[in-house]
């Protein structure tokens, strides 16, 4: 049996720890876990919906996810303590990241499919590259301006396929909506890029949640009072339990495990799993229909971002 030393050296002769297989391995069973819970979120949520008012759900969702997240933070981090410098960049991804995200994405389930939803959702990469182009904080090359133009394709007919599947006009407007949503989650990844580098993801995350719900209360307090609570059926909870704590902290908790083990690169390509895996969980939990046409949107709008990742980054300025 030959020996295998904990670590190698590099030219200079500086230790360069090896990576453990082993560790991988459960990294990637970590990841696959995150993605499969966020994967089965848009059917769950759909449903929740149905019983529980598009306002009054996300701020309950997240008002509590946020508070079971900052006790974690806390714990693990002794304090959530932020500068007071940083509370405009706090609450500017708060603004985008929840209250307008959510706006968009309750409402876009309401309209039209769990499908079209997750497929949609996909193009998040592509939005996030172009919005950081427009603030000078990327310059795109040529594959990503192709990877741009080819996402652009999917996403069209991705629309087209939904208008053949559940009717022109409400699918239409959902599809926006979540275009929408996935303009303002990429948007919220701006703020954060300096926060990133005073704070941990937890403790920005647990901000995000605590004071975007806060600032979505308002708009939702008339459908908080005017809920009817006793006539939510126990599915109707357990989809609110699910979205608060599943994929608002444990799936957080785990993704974040795994990028600490195997880095961001290789958790980014788990997410292509994401939108198909939602696709999935709605046909056959809610039973919606979904046509070629919209299988092949999402494959486009997935091989774009791949396209845009396969051969180096953005220039960063």
């Amino acid at each position: 049996m030959v020996a295998v030393p904990a670590t190698m050296r590099d030219v200079r002769g500086h230790p360069v720890p090896l990576r453990d297989a082993s560790h991988e391995t459960s990294a990637d069973l970590i990841l696959l876990v995150a993605i499969s819970l966020w994967g089965l979120n848009y059917a769950v949520i759909k449903f929740g919906v149905e019983q529980i008012n598009p306002l009054a759900f996300p701020v309950i969702r997240f008002g509590l996810g946020g508070l079971a997240l900052a006790a974690v933070v806390r714990w693990r981090e002794g304090t959530l303590r932020v500068a007071r410098r940083d509370l405009p960049l706090l609450v500017a991804t708060a603004l985008l990241g929840i209250t307008l995200n959510q706006l968009c994405f309750v409402f876009s389930l309401t309209q039209t499919s769990a499908s079209d939803v997750a497929l949609l959702g996909a193009t998040g990469p592509i939005i996030t590259a172009l919005l950081a182009t427009l603030v000078g904080l990327d310059r795109l090359g040529r594959r990503h301006w192709v990877s741009v133009a080819v996402g652009l394709l999917g996403v069209v007919l991705i629309v087209r396929g939904g208008a053949n599947a559940t009717g022109a006009g409400s699918s239409l407007l959902g599809d926006l909506l979540a275009l929408g949503a996935a303009f303002f989650s990429s948007a919220s990844a701006l703020p954060i890029r300096p926060l990133m580098q005073r704070y941990s993801a937890w403790r920005i995350l647990t901000f995000e949640m605590l004071v975007g719900s806060a600032m979505l209360l308002p708009l939702a307090l008339p459908a908080l009072l005017g809920q009817d609570f006793g006539r939510v059926t126990l599915e109707g909870w357990g989809s609110l339990a699910y979205a608060a704590v599943f994929t608002g902290v444990v799936t957080n908790l785990l993704y974040f495990t795994a990028i600490d083990r195997v880095g961001p690169s290789r958790a980014a390509v788990f997410g292509y799993l994401q939108s198909f895996l939602g696709v999935l969980f709605a046909v056959a939990l809610l039973g919606e229909r979904i046509v070629p046409l919209q299988i092949a949107g999402g494959l486009v709008v997935v091989g774009s971002v791949m396209l845009s990742r396969s051969r180096g980054r953005p220039v960063r300025r």
